[in-house]
């Protein structure tokens, strides 16, 4: 990025419902008109009429789990539904080394131990993470090379900072987190937040160097110098509440704010008593905030505190939560016209690799309400195109009715669509968009390998 950048022409895009002409330079909308004449230095992007809009920002996202995902065997819903279609999966992998497994989900096979999985694979050693993210099941071959005790059944909870740290002189991701990059950026994506716990000063370096395309903030734990300290809540063992606090107050004390992991009632509860003791809230997130009952709505509005949910799930799980919970109960879940409506802080992430990494098909799901087999989750919490994209822009660039606010001495951080507005908001498609700019630099152009060199771009 800077003043080296060559000055960009975007012609005849629409913007609030005109068909105008933007002029990038140095990183920044210079000018905005009718009809601006190409000078000799600019790159010329044609939009022939499509939607212009600030980019996108995946404010929740893993971006080395994401990468690793590209080598891994899909073993839950629903492309595997059963133990049959999870054998054979497995069976298929291709290579003779570790076999990588994600998105179980124990409606497949049940609770898997490592004696159970032997059965299916047992000479290469095999990890499969459910869907959750929390946890890993291995066989016992894969339990030997994670140096892991015969007692542990092949389960690790919380544990991928272990199987890292094991695996890292055999699985390099740079590649990957470079191919990932691009493929975001195809999204229109130019900012993310790796909401990984185990981020590290060094691991955010990494991040920030592979995932050039995108500016990447990084949370993390104690090994991160500064960004939000992530903390990891679970039900099932929750922390001493005072050691939970005292984890709170050091990162204060850092001067970092706390992204907290909250997915069920009982974790919410418990992240929000902690805040409550210190009411330093204003830059705190409550991260998934899946179960919002009505009553804890407003102990988070008194807090100030900025909830971060994954609508995208509402498609993604929506079918299994509605197997799994009473209507009383999916009537709470992902409240999101709710907190709108009382203007509570809500952004939005897709939660990738869990979630599908797409910020568009997360738009979907919040407008429509809809699972992937058409059922309803709390269909009254339906919102509108321009709110579900507004989850994924900055405070100050929320879409309105009339169109996005867009004005000279912006950061010229944009997507360019192949439909005008009026058509785009009925589809939000990722494949519509057309041209990502970050800060005045093209990251993605459709249909041009090489953007940096060419001239004209369409």
């Amino acid at each position: 990025m800077g003043g080296s950048l060559q000055p960009l022409l975007i012609k005849n895009v629409e913007l609030k419902g005109n068909k105008v002409d933007v002029h990038c330079k140095d990183g920044l909308i210079t000018r905005i008109h009718e009809r601006i004449d190409v000078s000799s230095n600019d790159r010329v992007f044609d939009s022939h009429g499509g939607a212009l809009l600030p980019s996108i920002r995946d404010n929740h996202l893993h971006l080395c789990s994401l990468a690793a995902r590209r080598n891994s065997i899909v073993c839950g819903p629903p492309e595997i539904t059963d133990e049959e279609q999870l054998i054979a999966a497995l069976r298929a992998a291709p290579g003779n080394d570790w076999i990588r497994g994600v998105d179980y989900h124990e409606s497949v096979a049940g609770d898997l131990n490592a004696a159970q999985i032997d059965g299916w694979v047992v000479d290469r050693p095999v990890r499969i993470q459910h869907r959750s993210g929390r946890l890993w099941y291995v066989n016992s071959v894969a339990a030997a090379a994670l140096a892991l005790p015969v007692t542990n059944g092949g389960q690790l909870y919380r544990q991928d900072e272990h199987v890292r740290e094991a695996l890292a002189p055999n699985e390099s991701i740079e590649q990957d987190l470079a191919a990932l990059s691009m493929e975001l950026a195809s999204f229109g994506v130019t900012h993310v937040t790796d909401a990984t716990p185990s981020n590290s000063n060094a691991s955010a370096s990494m991040l920030k160097a592979q995932c050039n395309l995108q500016d990447v903030y990084v949370m993390g734990g104690d090994g991160l110098s500064n960004g939000h300290r992530k903390i990891i809540l679970d039900d099932y063992r929750l922390p001493d509440f005072e050691s939970f606090t005292a984890t709170i107050k050091k990162a204060y004390r850092q001067g970092r704010p706390v992204a907290i992991h909250a997915v069920s009632k009982v974790e919410i509860v418990f992240a929000l008593a902690a805040l409550r003791e210190f009411r330093e809230t204003a830059k705190d997130r409550l991260e998934h905030g899946t179960q919002l009952t009505a009553d804890l709505i407003p102990l988070i509005e008194d807090l100030d505190v900025e909830i971060v949910p994954n609508p995208n799930f509402i498609f993604e799980r929506g079918d299994q939560y509605i197997r799994d919970h009473s209507p009383s109960e999916l009537a709470a879940f992902y409240p999101i016209r709710t907190l709108l409506e009382r203007g509570m802080r809500c952004s939005f992430g897709t939660d990738a690799p869990f979630g599908a990494p797409d910020p568009w098909l997360a738009m979907r799901a919040a407008v429509t309400r809809q699972t992937r087999h058409g059922e309803y989750v709390a269909h009254a919490e339906q919102i509108s195109p321009e709110e579900a994209l507004s989850g994924f822009l900055p405070a100050h660039r929320r879409m309105h009715a009339s169109g996005c606010i867009l004005q000279v001495g912006d950061e010229a951080s944009l997507v360019v669509l192949n439909h005008p507005w009026s058509k785009a908001r009925s589809r939000l498609l990722c494949e519509d968009v057309v041209l990502t700019v970050r800060q005045g630099e093209v990251t993605y152009a459709r249909g041009v390998s090489s953007a940096a060199n060419d001239k004209r771009l369409a």
